[in-house]
C-alpha cells in the first residue's frame, strides 16, 4: 500500500482515524502527525460519553489508550468489537508488561503500540490496519455476493424444476392419452378377432386381466407390464389371417387345418412388427404358444429362451381356455383347471409361473377386478 492509498479510499475520500486518550498532549501529537499525512482525525478524551461519540462518528481505525481514569481501554475495545466489527483497534499502553499486550490482543485488538509512540511505528500500524479492514470488508462483500448468487441459482433451479415438472406432467398426460388410445385400438382389434371366432368371445379381456395380475405378482416393471397388457389383448391377432371355417369348426381339425391354425402366432407377430414401438409386444405374441419343454410352436423354444411374458400369457391362456365352454364340452371348474395346470407344469407351462398363479390365486384376484 502506498502512502496515498493509506490516506484516501478509491474515490479520494480521506481515511478517518478515531483517537481516544485522556492525555491531551498525546492526542495533539497524534493529531499533528496524522493530519500532516492526510488522515481525517476525530479526538476524544474518553469518559462515559465516548460510547455515544463512537456511535455518532464515522471512522475506519480506532486508536485507544488502555489505562484511562473513567473508562478502561478494554471496555472501549469490547464496545468497538461488538458495534464496529470491521474497524481495527490499535491499543496504546505506557506499560512494558507483555502480558497486558497479549491480553488486549486476545480480546480482539488488531495491534498495540508502546508510549511514547514513534511516528513511523504508528503509520505502519495504521496502514496494516487499513489493509486488514479493506480486505475484511471486501471478503464480506464477496460473501454477500456469493450468498446472493447462491440464492439466485437456487431460485433458478426451483424455476427450472417447476418447468421440468410441468413438462413431465404434460408428457405423462400425453402418454396416458396415447396409452388410452392405443388400448382402445387394441380392444378394437381384439373384438375383430373374437368376431371371427365365436367360441372365444370375451377371451382377450379375460386374458388381459389374468396376465396383468400375474405379471404384477411376478414383479414386472411398469414398462414390462404395459407390453404384457398389449400382448395379452392381441395374442390371437394372427387369427385374422386364419379362415373362419377353421376357427369355428366344431370337430377336430385336419392336419392341414391344424397347420393353418398354428400360423396365427407368426402372422400376429408380423402384423405387430409393422406398428411403431410394438416390437416387444410382437416378440411376446409370437412366442405365446411355445412350450416350456421345447415342443411348442412356431420356433420350438425351450425354457428361459421363451420370453417371460410369453410364458405368463401361456399360463393365463390355458386356464381361460379350459374354463370356457365349447360346443363339444363343458368348461372345467377352477379346481379342475388348476389340477390340469399342475399336471402339464414343466412340460407345456413354466412350473414356477404355474406355482405363482396357484399360490397367489391369480384367477380369483383377476375375476374380482373384472
Amino acid at each position: 500500500m502506498t502512502q496515498q492509498d493509506a490516506v484516501s479510499d478509491s474515490v479520494g475520500v480521506k481515511r478517518s482515524i478515531f483517537i481516544i486518550d485522556d492525555e491531551e498532549s498525546i492526542r495533539k501529537v497524534l493529531f499533528t502527525h496524522l493530519s500532516k499525512e492526510g488522515f481525517g482525525v476525530i479526538q476524544s478524551s474518553g469518559g462515559h460519553g465516548v460510547f455515544d461519540a463512537l456511535k455518532n462518528s464515522s471512522f475506519e481505525v480506532l486508536i485507544c489508550d488502555i489505562k484511562m481514569p473513567e473508562i478502561e481501554g478494554t471496555e472501549v475495545l469490547a464496545f468497538a468489537k461488538q458495534n464496529f466489527e470491521a474497524v481495527p483497534v490499535i491499543m496504546l499502553t505506557g506499560l512494558t508488561d507483555v502480558a497486558v499486550a497479549v491480553d488486549v490482543m486476545k480480546r480482539g485488538a488488531f495491534d498495540y503500540l508502546m508510549k511514547p509512540v514513534k511516528k513511523d511505528d504508528m503509520l505502519n500500524a495504521i496502514r496494516r490496519a487499513l489493509i486488514h479492514r479493506d480486505l475484511l470488508l471486501r471478503n464480506k462483500q464477496l460473501e454477500k455476493e456469493n450468498r446472493e448468487y447462491q440464492l439466485y441459482l437456487e431460485e433458478k433451479v426451483r424455476e427450472r424444476t417447476k418447468e421440468l415438472d410441468a413438462k413431465t406432467a404434460a408428457l405423462q398426460d400425453a402418454y396416458l392419452i396415447l396409452k388410452s388410445m392405443n388400448m382402445q385400438f387394441a380392444n378394437v382389434l381384439a373384438e375383430i378377432i373374437e368376431a371371427k371366432d365365436r367360441y372365444t368371445r370375451g377371451h382377450c379381456n379375460r386374458m388381459r386381466a389374468l396376465s396383468v395380475a400375474l405379471g404384477r405378482a411376478a414383479g414386472l416393471l411398469p414398462a414390462e407390464l404395459d407390453a404384457l397388457e398389449y400382448a395379452s389383448l392381441l395374442h390371437d391377432l394372427g387369427k385374422i389371417g386364419v379362415s373362419e371355417v377353421i376357427l369355428n369348426k366344431e370337430g377336430a381339425l385336419s392336419e392341414e387345418e391344424s397347420k393353418r391354425m398354428k400360423e396365427h402366432s407368426e402372422i400376429g407377430e408380423k402384423i405387430l412388427l409393422g406398428i411403431p414401438m410394438m416390437e416387444e409386444v410382437a416378440m411376446i405374441t409370437g412366442a405365446h404358444h411355445e412350450n416350456y419343454d421345447g415342443s411348442g410352436y412356431p420356433r420350438g423354444l425351450h425354457g428361459n429362451a421363451i420370453p417371460f411374458s410369453s410364458r405368463i400369457i401361456a399360463v393365463a391362456d390355458l386356464y381361460d381356455a379350459m374354463c370356457s365352454d365349447r360346443p363339444y364340452r363343458k368348461g372345467l371348474t377352477p379346481d379342475e383347471a388348476v389340477k390340469e395346470m399342475k399336471r402339464v407344469a414343466g412340460a407345456q407351462l413354466d412350473p414356477e409361473i404355474v406355482d405363482l398363479f396357484i399360490k397367489q390365486r391369480i384367477y380369483e384376484r383377476a375375476s374380482a377386478r373384472e
